[in-house]
């Protein structure tokens, strides 16, 4: 049975390449990709993928009224992963994170939506790729707003292994986040 595990390495959480400025693209960018996205079959590793999963895009349109550090970053413990979801806006074939609670402790339903207190439903935690429309390509940094992002390379080929298993869309698969 396939499973997910994700290894969070809590040097992540220091992206800030100077402590004392304020978020930004221009600041946000350092110990970016240092985490592990795992595909596991009966606990057996398949695969093993570099991954962006603390919320360093926390600025602009994602600094919200209440905003805090890593407010948005999954939090650790089980989630569900549902495979092969509409693109929305983004490049390549995506899943979505469901089933769990950022670090905020708000809870991230079936369709990866979240309602905040206010009614006001938001929604974007997925696994995808780091590329941008705008540069044909990928960007040199993963820009996480709570999702897991991976390479382009590295979505197509964790794509590949779940197609692989007989992965269809909608497919549940449970996983597991550590941090080291």
């Amino acid at each position: 049975m396939l499973s997910y595990r994700v290894e969070r390495i809590k040097e992540s959480y220091n992206y800030r390449a100077n402590p004392n400025l304020p978020d930004s693209f221009e600041n946000n960018w350092a110990n970016n990709s240092l985490d592990f996205l795992i595909l596991l079959d009966d606990e057996k590793e398949i695969i093993r993928l570099k991954c962006q999963t603390v919320a360093n895009y926390c600025f602009g349109e994602h600094l919200g009224p209440n905003h805090l550090p890593h407010i948005s970053t999954i939090a650790t413990g089980e989630f569900v992963i549902k495979s092969f979801v509409e693109p929305r806006s983004f490049h390549g074939e995506i899943h979505a994170i469901t089933k769990t609670r950022d670090k905020g402790g708000r809870w991230i339903d079936h369709n990866a939506m979240m309602t905040l207190d206010n009614g006001y439903q938001t929604g974007r935690w997925l696994i995808h790729d780091k590329y941008s429309f705008n540069h044909g390509r990928d960007t040199n940094y993963a820009w996480s707003a709570g999702c897991f992002i991976l390479s382009s390379k590295d979505l197509k080929t964790l794509n590949l292994h779940l197609k692989q298993f007989g992965v269809k869309p909608g497919d549940l698969i449970n996983g597991v986040l550590n941090e080291q």
